[in-house]
């Protein structure tokens, strides 16, 4: 199959996260039958470094403040190490902390001289002023306006997408915020300056945990002090993605990978009937391990086989003819049954 002019032997992608920071784990993707990854998202400049924290509950919910990212020189040994020793497609995620809009593209064209085969820009990651912004904090010459805030403006988003191809061959994947106040007209700045895909998660981007109420009110984060608010992941977020990806897909014609509280196989394969070319997981995999891709691969090859599908193509979008806005809503009679033993 193809996504965005990249030949794909499958529609899985492994995104952008904790669980692409390494060649081996890069490796075990490869081994459990992903096509695609993007690794761990690249920065020019940090403005604070960290290690990975999370309030997790399996099969529900993550929210993490705070993560490690690489510096360039790490993402293009990372990618280099990709290219070399798997046969992935390896795209790479990235953002400039700088005030040049022209870094972008320098930093882009690296990457491509060292073999990515494509650039996912980064304009969804909350963890940087977007957090503080929202949580009423001054914002000054330190902090770094990228991430999400890029993602919030469709002229900026555009602008970032056609600096990156004038320099690069390679096809350009912004990855957008679900916080924009219309995500579809941020996806057609993109996608008119030149996007070849768009990468997609549902939202909010930033939640909060619960907290420990006989500590005096202290956030349930692990081995962290004090809290603050995170980017929300996994299951808790699914719902939200295939509002997202269904929006998005009737807006702009390029393909689009969708992540965000995909665990099973059949999420995998409602996610493309809402619109996406391919899909994308992270969390499912720091969840259970490698092996989830695995077993949601075959569950979706098993599926078109037993439905008489010839291809993924045939699936997707599929659903976007059953929505409407709810003044449109045809409604049938019928009454709710009571379950007694609850």
């Amino acid at each position: 199959m193809k996504f965005a002019d990249l030949e794909m032997k499958n529609p899985i992608v492994i995104a952008s996260g904790p669980v692409t920071a390494t060649i081996d784990q890069l490796k075990e993707a490869e081994k459990n039958g992903a096509a695609a990854v993007s690794i761990k998202q690249v920065m020019t400049r940090q403005s604070f470094r960290g290690n990975l924290r999370a309030y997790s509950v399996p099969e529900e919910v993550i929210i993490f403040p705070i993560d490690k990212r690489l510096d360039v020189e790490e993402g293009l040994a990372l990618t280099r190490q990709a290219k070399e020793q798997t046969s992935l497609v390896v795209m790479v995620n990235l953002s400039s902390q700088e005030k040049d809009i022209e870094e972008y593209g320098r930093l882009a064209k690296r990457f491509e001289d060292v073999g990515a085969d494509a650039i996912e820009i980064n304009m969804c990651c909350p963890n940087f002023s977007l957090s503080k912004r929202q949580l009423g904090m001054d914002i000054t010459e330190e902090d770094i306006e990228t991430g999400a805030i890029t993602g919030q403006n469709p002229k900026l988003a555009g602008e970032i997408v056609k600096v990156i191809k004038d320099y690069v061959k390679i096809p350009v994947i912004p990855k957008l915020t679900p916080t924009a106040l219309d995500i579809g007209a941020v996806a057609e700045g993109c996608v008119r300056n030149g996007a070849d895909g768009l990468s997609l998660v549902g939202g909010p981007s930033l939640a909060a945990p619960p907290v420990d109420i006989y500590n005096g009110g202290l956030p349930l984060y692990p081995l962290m002090d004090p809290g603050a608010f995170g980017a929300i992941n996994g299951s808790a977020i699914r719902y939200a993605t295939f509002k997202v990806t269904g929006q998005v897909a009737q807006r702009v014609s390029v393909p689009l990978v969708s992540s965000g509280g995909i665990d099973t196989w059949e999420h995998a394969i409602q996610m493309m009937m809402w619109g996406a070319s391919a899909v994308s997981m992270c969390t499912s995999i720091m969840w259970r391990g490698f092996e989830v891709v695995d077993r949601i691969r075959k569950g979706m090859e098993q599926f078109l086989e037993a439905q008489g599908y010839h291809s993924y193509d045939e699936i997707v979008g599929l659903s976007l003819k059953h929505i409407s806005s709810s003044d449109h809503l045809g409604l049938r009679p019928g009454y709710a049954q009571i379950d007694p033993a609850k």
